[in-house]
């Protein structure tokens, strides 16, 4: 059992500072593949090398963004930033128009995205990582259990899991598959508690024992590889600068520049789908 932090974990907020992202340059294969074998170098002299991941791995499995050209913000508006609040104050009111499809039109598109979707060549490519023993551990900002479904097994969900329901106040986790609530689920049956989506709303604190886990893997990470995240949702992103901070190598896979690339020992412009596979490929010769 992971011991809890003292002080509350913070809460889901993305960073409000401008970005512009440079557009990924597109690479020879001389150029990616010494790329990809210099990454394999790095993860081959470290000793605990932790994955991070990102929506940019959702997209390539046919999950839209929140944000960019195709984003269901862009597209649909931003939503509150108080969902959280909105939920505790009104339980059985946030429920009801969830289950009689009284909401967003961002959450009924991405609620059809998630229900189709299938895991990629680059989940695969992760799972045999971990089997092979080059990847000790994989912290993901993503909802959609396609990484559990993969088959990783070393698995933290820091913004939870879409496919389970979680007590506030106790932290007990049902699964529920791929059944939808038509109504609100009763208390919880251990403390009497809210129930809720596992999911992390904007303005809740990501659960204790979710936050001290990812922090745990970080703190023993001397190598994190940052895969399709553009690091700006808080506290995740933060989570790399802590093991850039203690000496940690970090190795970006993103198809454009992204805040954290400054950081970074080497960026690789490729998507996931692409670029973990020929990872796997390179490390098993």
């Amino acid at each position: 059992m992971v011991e809890s932090p003292k002080t509350p974990s913070p809460a889901l907020v993305p960073l409000q500072i401008p970005m512009t992202s440079q557009q990924a340059q597109n690479l020879s294969n001389e150029e990616l593949s010494a790329t990809i074998e210099h990454i394999a170098g790095i993860i081959n002299d470290s000793d605990y090398v932790v994955g991070m991941t990102g929506a940019g791995m959702s997209v390539e499995s046919g999950i839209p963004p929140f944000r960019g050209a195709d984003g269901l913000w862009t597209k649909h508006g931003t939503p509150r930033m108080d969902g959280y609040s909105q939920f505790k104050k009104d339980p059985d009111g946030w429920w009801n128009r969830r289950t009689n499809e009284k909401i967003d039109a961002h959450i009924i598109e991405l609620r059809d995205a998630l229900a189709t979707a299938q895991p990629h060549a680059g989940h695969y490519a992760l799972a045999e990582l971990e089997k092979q023993g080059s990847l000790q551990s994989l912290v993901t900002q993503n909802i959609d259990a396609l990484d559990e479904k993969a088959g990783l097994q070393n698995l933290i969900e820091i913004h939870g899991n879409r496919t389970k329901l979680r007590c506030i106040e106790c932290g007990v986790r049902v699964s529920l598959g791929d059944f939808v609530p038509l109504f609100a689920p009763d208390p919880c049956e251990q403390c009497g508690g809210l129930v809720k989506f596992d999911t992390v709303m904007f303005g809740e604190p990501i659960p204790d024992d979710v936050m001290a886990a990812s922090r745990e893997e970080i703190d023993k990470a001397d190598c994190v590889l940052a895969i399709g995240t553009s690091a700006t949702v808080r506290p995740a992103s933060g989570l790399l600068w802590i093991a850039e901070a203690a000496g940690a190598t970090i190795i970006e896979i993103n198809p454009t520049e992204t805040k954290l690339t400054p950081i970074c020992e080497v960026s690789l412009r490729s998507t996931a789908g692409e670029a973990l596979p020929l990872l796997l490929q390179t490390l098993k010769i």
